[in-house]
């Protein structure tokens, strides 16, 4: 369904195509297979509050104000968002809730985790993939994509994997693609030519691993201090804005969303009043204060959830795929920023 590789997949693997349309028409959820608990590092906290990575002044993690301005074809963005092939019920999805196979699992890294040198189809893969620490159990997302998140705060960067899988036999890990990005940088691609970190390279167009999903423990402390990556249903444009650097769309839709497009809840939308699940709700004001933006293409648009299940956790979410659908996308919940808009906070 979606695919964090960087690539709009024209030749939808079955499971992808199952679970498509099994969320478009009827709401229900593709299950995931049942995997034994097991020993998992947990993610930091700083001074009370869930670790974030980046600049505190980086495009992730600067709130959008209140009087940001308008992207003159929010309208008809809108509109295509919501009705456009591909736009399911016209809403973000939660994708990975109720035990479905499409969240992201997080591996955090410590000293003394095994270290692998994983093998990566694409061209000048980073050199960290050399010698990059994964703790043992970790798995990929059971779909396929296969994706995967690992931080390593200790030697500073995160790292995302897609079609990434371990081979027991050899003890080797492999990927189609990967991206790093170090933790103490504005978080952009080198491509960019803002980054503050000439090492932040990979091959997801401008995405990091760090924002790609909602972390369990953001949600479980309360608070989501940055912003937030959503793939899109509907086919996106060829283009790209900051900070994408390319789009893995095929859409010469005039109101096609160029990847980089963000989003966010009106200021004015009174969220407590929606009767949304706390889980959601917390979502939501993350969805508000600082938005998401279009990163990816997939069968549905949808924003991943960590999957706490195959990080051997067990379930922790309790929420339904739909439970954002209350906020339609349509100009009476949600604003467009102009194309490459970098808020000031």
């Amino acid at each position: 369904m979606i695919a964090p590789s960087g690539r709009r997949r024209r030749r939808l693997a079955a499971p992808a195509a199952v679970l498509a349309l099994c969320l478009i028409a009827s709401g229900c959820v593709q299950k995931s297979e049942k995997v034994p608990e097991r020993p998992w590092n947990p993610a930091p906290v700083v001074q009370g509050a869930p670790w974030r990575a980046f600049t505190p002044n980086s495009w992730w993690n600067t709130p959008v104000p209140d009087d940001a301005p308008s992207n003159p074809k929010a309208s008809a963005i809108l509109h295509y968002m919501s009705t456009a092939k591909e736009s399911g019920e016209g809403c973000v999805r939660l994708a990975g809730a109720a035990g479905s196979p499409w969240g992201q699992p997080v591996y955090w890294a410590k000293p003394g985790d095994p270290t692998y040198r994983v093998t990566v189809t694409k061209a000048d893969a980073p050199p960290e993939l050399q010698d990059l620490r994964i703790p043992d159990g970790a798995l990929a997302a059971q779909n396929n994509d296969g994706s995967m998140t690992v931080f390593d705060v200790d030697r500073g960067y995160v790292v995302a994997l897609t079609d990434a899988g371990y081979d027991a036999d050899s003890r080797t890990w492999r990927a189609s693609g990967a991206t790093v990005t170090y933790l103490d940088s504005n978080g952009l691609d080198v491509r960019t030519g803002q980054s503050t970190d000439d090492r932040n390279q990979g091959s997801h167009r401008g995405n990091n691993a760090a924002v790609m999903m909602a972390r369990y423990d953001e949600v479980k402390a309360g608070r989501i201090e940055h912003v937030l990556k959503v793939a899109s249903g509907p086919d996106v444009s060829r283009r790209s804005v900051f900070p994408m650097v390319g789009s893995d769309g095929s859409s010469s839709d005039p109101s096609a969303p160029p990847q980089g497009l963000r989003f966010r809840i009106k200021p004015s939308v009174d969220l407590d009043s929606l009767g949304l699940p706390r889980q959601a709700l917390v979502i939501a004001r993350a969805l508000q204060q600082y938005g998401f933006y279009i990163g990816d293409s997939g069968g549905v648009t949808a924003l991943k959830l960590e999957d706490t299940r195959l990080e051997g956790r067990g379930e922790l979410w309790d929420l339904a795929p739909d439970a954002l659908c209350g906020l339609p996308l349509t100009p009476e919940y949600w604003d467009v920023l102009p194309g490459g808009y970098r808020p000031t906070g």
